[in-house]
């Protein structure tokens, strides 16, 4: 090996130059698992400024493209099946995870376990630095039953997800996609059956930007550079070991300022804002400094709190009618929660006098101010500097100016090859879970709130305090602590901008914000209702009632979805109250999707394929009451709904329970002629018994909040109306009679069914008139 890497060192690598053959090179030059790898151990000293490898001669390839191993492609991107689609413009997951150009080869791996582990034994370095990082952040993982993703991209860490469970491949075809989705084309679907008590573990590999005590590389010397074996794995920094130390805060001005000096983000004008109605003075003329005042056309810079507000108790501290003026004569810190006071310190240290907190600045309860505070909130987290997200409290007796949890790492990873010298890589737990930054990431409760999903979108700039990093988002790009200088990411905050563009985008947001959750089902709307009034001014639609008026046919084709339960029942309920028109996803509490309606992404050649048309029309709309006149085709139906014990029910597993006690088919029929056809309800539905001569008797409709789902078999009218057509397949909505003393005729929306043969609206017994529906 002594002669062979002379002969290397002193040879001018060429073009044609094919380097060492795999059985001379990783073979013996791979490091002895015993005596040649230094086990990881945590990283406890600061990193220095970046230093990347340098070489006095050019690398020489060690591996030619011919050997490179089929398993981890030697973590190397570009000689992997590339992920993404370019003819279908379908982003690659660096694409949705980074600011990367569009045509960027990376690659997503799913090795068997067994595979990379036999690899690694069997010779391969790559494999074998993947299975030792996965060592160090879980021991043991290779004696469990697991899934391996390995994500690759150019300049970039690398990723690799642990998952715990098994991967199942199914094919539905074309007639079953047809009966299933309304999609004409035939569907492939790869399930993890994921260990639910288990969750996925996502590890990163990245070269430090700091040099080692052996020089970075370990390079013997000149002509050879052992960082060239790992060339295509991204550098990172170290994470400061608090979030409220002095390298936190310099990351937060650092990148406070660049976007103020060179974004051209909402907010961004030679103005400072005008401090809003109230605001709390942190250098105020009190014993504590702190006093809740009431600026009027005073400008200057302020921070907004975005936050939990949690459980609500007498002892909540907040501003209600009874303590308003003592609030505005002074505020005592220590009598604040930890949340707020840390919140307050962190202000103080990054030199703000001013502090906008919701549940301080709005006076609280029945004989408060929120109706109208509540419409000025675009305004208020608009114009603040800086929004502080705080992503790793629960509630207001959580502190985020936290230590972090050295657990997660890192972990240096020392590779000595023999003759060679070191290679040294970094190994740590992720900062935040992969493939989620772009439906607007996961860090904890505060990704749940519906109101926080607002927040976030009318803020101008935001910092996330998460348990594990500090994340900076403004509307042109995101970075976390731990990116390597010029990394940067995507910012999902660029979705009011997107959807003030492309109404597709904004559907998509629906879909986000429903899986949000609310304390009261309420201030479902009034929650939306900034952003709403954000994309209006950008596009001149017109919000109504959840949706825009212009786009108010092709807003109608949401759907409840049933991701818990695979029962057949409704997994949306009704709301206690009256709260939107029946048409409006607001009208039910629960998840929603617009999967049947999407054109763009990877939905654009589905609807190329097979477009849909639009045929039904607003007539008319009443603002005050959500109503609309419809003009379209439309059928009267009968649907049986039957209902079957689930056996494999029971009380002690929570599987079970989820799914629930029984399983629901809801068929139509609407012609002799044609097979019923399947539809999803909004809700659970029933049917209504009663006076005959009444138009809403026999009815199906929907149940009213608090009713118990059916456990019996039942029938129902209801009124099919078509929406829009497919090739073979319709769009169309299922209305029943509305139960509610409104003037006139009129139906409610009970469910949504893409499965109806489109050759049903070319039949006699279908009619067109004016549909009402509430």
């Amino acid at each position: 090996m002594k002669k062979l890497f002379r002969k290397l060192k002193d040879k001018k690598p060429s073009g044609n130059d094919q380097g060492l053959l795999e059985t001379t090179s990783l073979r013996e030059a791979l490091p002895s698992i015993a005596q040649d790898i230094t086990p990881p151990a945590p990283i406890q000293t600061p990193v220095a400024q970046p230093s990347p490898p340098t070489t006095t001669a050019p690398p020489i390839e060690v591996l030619p493209s011919s050997n490179i191993c089929q398993i981890c492609f030697h973590l190397d991107a570009t000689h992997a099946p590339r992920d993404g689609n370019l003819n279908t413009k379908d982003p690659s997951w660096a694409e949705l995870e980074y600011n990367l150009p569009p045509d960027t080869h990376a690659a997503k791996l799913v090795p068997k376990s067994e595979d990379l582990i036999n690899s690694a034994n069997g010779g391969c370095m790559h494999c074998f630095i993947v299975r030792t990082a996965l060592n160090a952040i879980h021991p043991g993982w290779e004696n469990e039953k697991t899934i391996l993703h390995i994500f690759l991209a150019p300049g970039v860490p690398v990723v690799v997800r642990l998952e715990f469970g098994s991967l199942i491949t199914t094919h539905m075809s074309r007639e079953e996609a047809l009966q299933t989705y309304g999609f004409d084309v035939p569907v492939k679907f790869t399930v993890t059956v994921r260990d639910a008590e288990k969750p996925s573990v996502d590890v990163e590999i990245y070269r430090p930007l700091s040099p080692s005590p052996s020089g970075g590389s370990g390079a013997p010397g000149p002509g050879f550079d052992l960082s060239s074996l790992v060339r295509h794995v991204g550098f990172g920094e170290e994470i400061p070991q608090c979030a409220g130390n002095e390298d936190s805060l310099n990351f937060i001005n650092k990148r406070v300022n660049e976007c103020i000096t060179s974004h051209s983000c909402e907010g961004n004008n030679k103005l400072l804002p005008q401090l809003p109605s109230r605001v709390i003075w942190l250098q105020a003329h009190t014993p504590s400094h702190i006093q809740l005042v009431e600026p009027t056309g005073i400008r200057a810079k302020y921070i907004a709190l975005s936050y939990c507000w949690g459980s609500v108790s007498p002892d909540t501290y907040l501003t209600d009618a009874r303590n308003l003026e003592s609030r505005k004569a002074g505020i005592n810190y220590d009598e604040l929660p930890p949340l707020l006071q840390d919140v307050v310190t962190c202000v103080r240290a990054l030199g703000i006098e001013y502090l906008w907190v919701d549940r301080l600045c709005i006076v609280q309860g029945d004989d408060g101010d929120f109706s109208t505070q509540a419409p000025k909130m675009g305004d208020i987290y608009g114009d603040a500097t800086l929004t502080i997200a705080a992503a790793s409290g629960e509630s207001e007796n959580d502190r985020i100016l936290l230590e972090r949890d050295t657990k997660a790492g890192p972990f240096s990873l020392d590779l000595k090859l023999k003759g060679m010298g070191t290679l040294t890589l970094k190994v740590r737990r992720r900062t935040h879970k992969l493939e989620t930054e772009y439906v607007g990431g996961d860090y904890g409760r505060v990704s749940t709130r519906a109101w926080i999903w607002q927040e976030r979108l009318l803020s101008s700039r935001t910092v996330f305090f998460t348990p594990r990093a500090l994340k900076f988002e403004c509307h042109h790009h995101s970075v976390w602590q731990g990116y390597a200088p010029g990394v940067v990411g995507n910012s999902w905050s660029t979705h009011v901008e997107l959807a003030s563009s492309s109404h597709n985008a904004w559907l998509r947001l629906l879909i986000e914000f429903m899986k949000r959750n609310i304390t009261n089902a309420s201030d479902r709307l009034p929650a939306i209702e900034s952003v709403m009034k954000r994309i209006a001014v950008k596009t001149g639609w017109s919000p109504f009632w959840g949706v825009f008026e212009e786009k108010l046919v092709e807003s109608l084709g949401w759907s409840a979805i049933d991701l818990k339960t695979s029962s057949g029942q409704a997994s949306c309920r009704m709301n206690p109250g009256h709260y939107a028109p029946t048409w409006s996803w607001a009208s039910v509490d629960g998840e929603i999707t617009y999967i049947h309606v999407l054109t763009d992404q990877h939905y654009a050649p589905l609807h190329q394929v097979d477009p849909l048309m639009y045929e039904l029309q607003c007539r008319d709309l009443d603002r005050a009451t959500g109503a609309i006149t419809m003009v379209g085709s439309y059928l009267i139906g009968g649907i049986r709904c039957t209902i079957e014990p689930n056996a494999s029910y029971s009380e002690e597993s929570e599987m079970t329970r989820e799914v629930g006690k029984y399983r629901y088919t809801h068929n139509v029929r609407v012609s002799g002629q044609h097979p019923d056809f399947l539809f999803n309800p909004d809700v659970p539905l029933m049917s209504v018994e009663g006076d005959p001569n009444q138009p809403y008797s026999g009815s199906a409709v929907r149940a009213p909040y608090g009713v118990d789902d059916p456990t019996e078999e039942w029938t129902g009218n209801c009124l099919v109306l078509l929406v829009a057509r497919r090739n073979k397949r319709s769009l169309a909505l299922l209305l029943g009679a509305s139960l509610r003393n409104i003037d006139g005729a009129a139906w409610e929306r009970i469910g949504l069914s893409t499965s109806i043969d489109v050759s049903v609206w070319d039949e006699e017994h279908v009619k067109t008139g004016l549909i009402r529906v509430v």
